[in-house]
């Protein structure tokens, strides 16, 4: 089975964890695109994470920060949001994706920015609306989540870029970076 790689330049030097939820994808005519790292960084296809690092870029970091690595790591039958078992798969992985963080950050305090709303409400069920979080919340203010480190909802979709509609949550994770 060909999961991808999780990608980071050098872990003793990320200030966040990026996660996504799974590889699949079905953008070659509807086929599988296998990806070699998570995202397809560094392949030369940029499609998969141009927006995130755009995001990134907006808040001070840059692939130099960052440890990247999908909840879910193997390919699934079909796209997260048309999964109605995407949990039952998310069950699987999760402890995986925790010791895997708590191998690089002893701590638990580096912060994980999830790229999707699917993604956070699993990690933490009492997630509260995208709109309240992107009005000025920072991250949910907790560790009593799956992964046991703090959350920071930073999702993928081109209507949460961090660009002056969504200027107030930019600015709050630009501080809490730049600190």
């Amino acid at each position: 089975m060909n999961i991808p790689k999780p990608f980071c330049f050098n872990k003793s030097k990320i200030k966040a964890f990026v996660l996504g939820a799974d590889p699949s994808n079905f953008s070659d005519h509807g086929k599988t695109v296998y990806l070699d790292t998570v995202f397809g960084i560094g392949s030369g296809d940029h499609r998969y994470f141009e927006g995130i690092l755009r995001n990134l870029k907006e808040i001070g970091l840059g692939l130099e920060d960052i440890y990247v690595q999908n909840l879910v790591q193997e390919y699934l039958p079909d796209e997260t949001s048309k999964l109605k078992d995407w949990e039952k798969y998310a069950d699987k992985w999760v402890h995986i994706s925790k010791s895997e963080f708590d191998d690089i950050d002893k701590s638990c305090k580096t912060p994980v920015l999830v790229t999707a709303e699917r993604i956070m409400k699993y990690l933490f069920s009492e997630t509260p609306p995208v709109e309240e979080i992107y009005n000025g919340n920072i991250e949910i203010p907790f560790n009593d989540n799956k992964l046991s480190r703090p959350l920071i909802p930073f999702y993928r979709h081109p209507k949460y870029s961090l660009n002056e509609r969504n200027s107030l949550y930019r600015d709050n994770l630009k501080n809490r970076f730049q600190h």
